[in-house]
């Protein structure tokens, strides 16, 4: 991470998007390694509560990048779902809320919020961690 301080972070915004930008170039994704490069930075600050300006843009930008190649790279699937249908599918046929869903995933609610908006892929930990709560072949939510 940064050594950018808490403290400065919320008076500084630019120099967090500049120090995150230096760590990991916002740039269209094309392959699967810089997809995965992109969901753990995603990951990292999507749990965080107190992001400032600055992590936030970041963010977003990082989120539609992400979505431009999930869009472009998804299979058609068999049974016509994708994997936030299939998500939510599992959780009406359990019953499982939102708050239940957010400590199966061990994420922050604003992390669960953009999942269940489908502005977040789920991540493999994620996709693990359903799986088994689930009882389910990892592969459903794919």
């Amino acid at each position: 991470m940064s050594s950018i301080t808490k403290t400065d972070r919320r008076n500084r915004p630019a120099d967090t998007y500049l120090a995150l930008i230096q760590e990991q170039p916002l740039r269209a994704i094309h392959t699967r390694r810089d997809y995965d490069a992109a969901s753990k930075m995603i990951d990292r600050l999507a749990v965080r509560d107190d992001l400032d300006e600055g992590e936030q843009q970041y963010l977003d930008a990082l989120e539609v990048l992400i979505e431009a190649y999930e869009n472009a790279a998804a299979p058609a699937t068999p049974d016509g779902r994708n994997p936030l249908q299939r998500l939510k599918a599992a959780m009406q046929a359990s019953q499982t809320t939102p708050l239940q869903l957010r400590t199966i995933l061990g994420a922050s609610q604003s992390m669960v919020s953009m999942i269940l908006t489908g502005k977040r892929a789920l991540s493999k930990k994620s996709i693990t961690k359903l799986a088994n709560h689930f009882r389910l072949d990892p592969g459903y939510f794919l």
